[in-house]
């Protein structure tokens, strides 16, 4: 009890620690919002909040890598400030010509009728979509800025003032009237998270136009653009297809699990978030011996945790069917969902490793060449094999087991390892991780009885009970040392 205490004082003073007990307080509240949010919509106008929320991430992911190239290029270059705030001032520039890109092209859409989401009624929310789209791109730009100066505060209001204000639309509207209020409380956020950057940003922000600097982050922006949106677009065309090709009910039962399912990885998201421009940084500079034990060390601890996370929650999932009987539906679909984001945390390093030693290009080409299989798997699925849609994420998951496995062989190569198959394999799918794995899907395929799902959990507890007891240790260095997130 007398350790206790000290331990307690000094992760009070831990921002690190206060930044992740935000965001998984800030999860708790998605959760819930997410749930009451299911409820109180319906199927049909879930449907049509999937739909809203589709577009919104798409505008998000359609950025030309602006921000992604900031963050990459000031984690290189963080003691040089003068340099920062040039860089900074043109991706400005780069952005506000974005921003009336996008401006056009829903006007375009309003004057020629171009019909985008007729069956959803989305020309209803365009106005309000297009100004969340805007100002999710500068604070995109503004959040990577604040993570490179370990500015936390400002990134977890933002990060938080969105389900508060999400929650308080579910207290007071119900139906149609809850959906306008979804919308305009997603503007909101992002509104208040804008003006919080403007005033608290610890570089001015001018906007300006070095044409050597314009063509730099543009081409290295370019590369993780394709990388980056060719990734995100991979279980987003998914989604896509079955708000096209489906109900709008049954878009509704997907996006409920679709929903819970990410839910379960955002628990690790905070973490990472931290740790990637640092992880760059390192990586940049290190030796390929060192960046191996970096490696090892962040890969046994995020990987493994998030395969146990998605057992747990496979498990648990019927518990909430008990209280949300109208989504039955969405049983497999959740599994399956859950199951195959679960497979990119595997590459989980390696994609950080190529960023920072430049392989942006390759990385893009793969994504792009992952994203046409996935389509093509997608459309072969549902055109072909009629599959109801909870089977469509199975397109998915091969295109994910494809892409991490590809991104594995290229960063082994890079450090100059065994790149033969049965070495990338072991390294990429451990045989702890992918015979758990390999179970549970098979289960799903074939409906098995949910408390089945409990054999995959004890085989995993027992395939990875020494990782597990090592990351005792890991939080335990979380919780004491301030500066262990800079690995």
């Amino acid at each position: 009890m007398g350790n206790l205490k000290p331990a307690i004082k000094i992760a009070l003073k831990n921002k690190v620690v206060l930044f992740l007990f935000s965001r998984y307080g800030t999860y708790l509240i998605h959760f819930i919002n997410s749930l009451f949010i299911a409820v109180y919509l319906g199927p049909y106008y879930l449907g049509i909040w999937g739909f809203i929320s589709l577009i919104i991430q798409y505008l998000n992911h359609i950025n030309f890598g602006i921000s992604h190239a900031v963050t990459a290029i000031i984690s290189v270059n963080k003691s040089n400030d003068f340099y920062i705030r040039k860089i900074i001032g043109t991706s400005l520039t780069l952005l506000i010509v974005l921003s009336l890109i996008v401006i056009l092209f829903f006007i375009a859409n309003a004057i020629f009728n171009l019909d985008l989401g007729k069956k959803y009624d989305f020309s209803t929310y365009a106005l309000f979509v297009v100004l969340i789209g805007i100002l999710g791109y500068f604070n995109a730009l503004f959040s990577s800025i604040f993570r490179v100066y370990g500015r936390l505060f400002e990134i977890a209001f933002q990060q938080t003032i969105f389900p508060i204000l999400i929650l308080l639309a579910i207290v007071f509207f119900k139906k149609s009237n809850l959906l306008w209020a979804l919308v305009v409380a997603n503007f909101l956020a992002f509104l208040f998270a804008f003006i919080l950057y403007v005033i608290k940003s610890p570089v001015k922000l001018k906007p300006i136009f070095i044409l050597r600097l314009f063509k730099f982050i543009q081409i290295k922006g370019w590369h993780l653009f394709v990388y980056n949106t060719s990734f995100f677009l991979i279980v987003i065309s998914t989604r896509s297809f079955v708000s096209g090709f489906y109900s709008v009910e049954k878009f509704g039962f997907f996006t409920f699990a679709f929903s819970l399912a990410n839910v379960v990885l955002m628990l690790l998201q905070a973490f990472s978030f931290l740790i990637f421009p640092k992880m760059l940084n390192r990586f940049a500079s290190s030796t390929n011996d060192q960046n191996m034990a970096l490696l090892e060390k962040v890969r046994d601890a995020y990987v493994t945790t998030s395969h146990l996370l998605v057992h747990i929650a496979i498990l648990s999932f019927p518990l909430f069917l008990l209280l949300f009987p109208q989504y039955q539906s969405s049983s497999k679909a959740f599994k399956l969902i859950a199951l195959s984001v679960v497979l990119y945390t595997n590459s989980f390093g390696y994609s950080g490793l190529l960023i920072a030693k430049g392989y942006e290009k390759k990385l893009g080409r793969l994504a792009f060449s992952v994203l046409l299989i996935n389509i093509i798997c997608a459309l072969v699925l549902i055109k072909v094999f009629d599959v109801p849609f909870t089977h469509v994420i199975l397109a998915t998951t091969l295109s994910y087991f494809i892409y991490v496995y590809m991104q594995g062989l290229m960063g082994r190569s890079l450090l100059q390892l065994d790149t033969t198959m049965k070495s990338v394999w072991k390294d990429i799918y451990p045989m702890r991780l992918l015979a758990p794995y390999i179970l549970s899907c098979g289960l799903v395929l074939f409906s098995a009885p949910n408390y089945f799902f409990l054999i995959p959990l004890v085989l995993f507890l027992i395939l990875n009970y020494s990782i597990l007891l090592k990351l005792k240790t890991v939080v335990k260095s979380v919780v004491m040392n301030p500066n262990f997130i800079n690995i």
